[in-house]
């Protein structure tokens, strides 16, 4: 009898640790977001990279100080048109703010021991509004909203060390890993400028796309163009 209630014990083990780590009922209590400075980049850095394997579709969003060269608009605008004037803002304007969210593919995200899921939040240095081009109208839209303008020029993740950081990490190598942006071309040209160290971006779209594949791989996939082809706008807050 005591063998096999040592045995059933051991058994049980292993199933006892996945409820402890990966949630099915009940479901999770809060998101929390962890805040992501250059004090703690290399341990998130680390954190994220080591979830990967489980976790393996990367959602990413982000923040940036608005549009400076307007889009070119009418029926005879075609696609290289629009990379165009995407190539133009990514290029000139700082990055402020990355939202990653990590998922398996049946939707959950990683808890801690509490069943609190979380994703992270990643504050970038060097914008200054005294000095680098932005659209006021936006700079003042982020800012009532809650965004600490002076706190991340002060202690910000440089985007060279985040660069470094993820190239030493391996997340690029992963192999299964999908990516997905949720801010249109947008999202993916400053992922891809941030991963380059900063370089500008290609010239022609067809550039753009191949550099894309080769750094982040074949599966990425733009949310907000995805929606367009279903007829879906506006953003992703409920509404009454």
């Amino acid at each position: 009898m005591a063998t096999s209630s040592s045995s059933s014990m051991a058994s049980s083990q292993p199933r006892m640790m996945e409820q402890s780590l990966f949630y099915t009922q009940p479901p999770a209590r809060a998101v929390h977001t962890r805040k992501v400075t250059a004090v703690n980049l290399h341990r998130e850095m680390s954190l994220i990279r080591s979830l990967m394997p489980t976790f393996p579709f990367v959602a990413v969003d982000t923040q940036f100080p608005g549009v400076v060269h307007p889009h070119p608009r009418g029926a005879g605008v075609t696609a290289d048109d629009r990379y165009a004037a995407v190539r133009a803002n990514a290029d000139e304007l700082c990055l402020l703010q990355l939202g990653i969210t990590l998922s398996a593919a049946d939707g959950r995200l990683p808890v801690d021991g509490a069943l609190v899921e979380f994703m992270w939040e990643f504050d970038f240095a060097g914008f200054d509004a005294r000095y680098h081009r932005h659209a006021p109208e936006s700079v003042q839209f982020l800012r009532a909203q809650g965004f600490d303008f002076e706190a991340a020029r002060l202690a910000g993740v440089p985007a060279l060390a985040f660069a470094a950081e993820l190239a030493a990490s391996g997340i690029l190598g992963l192999r299964g890993v999908t990516w997905v942006a949720f801010g249109g071309m947008y999202g993916v040209a400053f992922l891809l400028r941030l991963a380059t160290g900063g370089a500008p971006l290609p010239a022609t779209r067809l550039g753009f796309l191949a550099q894309v594949g080769a750094v982040f791989g074949t599966q990425v996939f733009d949310a907000k163009h995805m929606a367009s082809l279903l007829h879906m706008h506006g953003g992703l807050a409920a509404k009454d």
